[in-house]
């Protein structure tokens, strides 16, 4: 059987504490249709002298300000070429060295697919995230992870880009576009490990009431979004 081709892509702006390990777990696959794709928003930290010294395993490299993570995504999707993509956080990596080989040998066309996401917390991994798919759910929290999903090309041309309007919550936004038209499929093994220090564990003010708009935006009653808005500042002492 022909390997079909996976764009993995990094999106990244001053990480230069984390995007080598990225990179380096990218490329520690076994999977061997790998296209690696790697947009930088301007960064100013040494982000760029790091990447450069892996510049040669680099398929494409763009550096320029762009509005945040969405735009930046969306200009790395514009530019894949393989039969599916993963977006890959530029302070996330890989869960094993055959993460990518064993998830695209499970993938299945017009499905939303999905995998178990590890999460790091100040270098302990624990927590493996299953989400067992229930739609309800998705109007409470993010019960679908957003990193452990592969999505095709497909799939992009016809759910549209990210909402780049949106500073934290166009990937929830995306899922449920997705889920509208292609039915959740879980592939149970580990991809991501993603570190817990990102930006929407940084902003969860933002993230809750991000999350809020994008849940009424899907048909949620905007008093029952309120409601669940304010549960989650009061549980967590936002």
């Amino acid at each position: 059987m022909p390997t079909p081709k996976i764009s993995v892509i990094t999106v990244c702006r001053n990480s230069a504490a984390t995007i080598e390990r990225t990179i380096k777990s990218v490329l520690s696959q076994t999977y061997p249709g790998i296209e690696y794709i790697i947009i930088d928003g301007g960064s100013t930290d040494g982000t760029l002298a790091i990447i450069e010294c892996y510049r040669a395993h680099i398929h494409t490299l763009i550096s320029e300000p762009d509005s945040g993570v969405y735009e930046a995504m969306n200009k790395g999707i514009a530019r894949a070429s393989g039969e599916w993509v993963h977006l890959l956080n530029s302070d996330d990596y890989y869960a094993s060295n055959d993460a990518l080989a064993t998830a695209v040998s499970q993938l299945l066309p017009g499905r939303t697919n999905y995998c178990v996401l590890l999460r790091d917390y100040a270098g302990v991994i624990q927590g493996a995230c299953r989400f067992p798919y229930r739609w309800w759910k998705l109007y409470i929290s993010a019960k679908l992870p957003h990193p452990a999903m592969i999505i095709s090309r497909a799939q992009y041309r016809d759910i549209g880009a990210y909402d780049a309007t949106l500073r934290i919550a166009a990937d929830h936004d995306f899922i449920l576009r997705m889920l509208k038209r292609y039915p959740a499929h879980f592939i149970d093994f580990p991809l991501v490990v993603m570190d817990q220090g990102g930006l929407s564990g940084q902003n969860l003010a933002l993230t809750y009431r991000e999350f809020m708009q994008v849940t009424i935006r899907h048909g949620m009653p905007r008093l029952l979004a309120w409601g669940i808005y304010w549960l989650k500042r009061v549980r967590w002492g936002v």
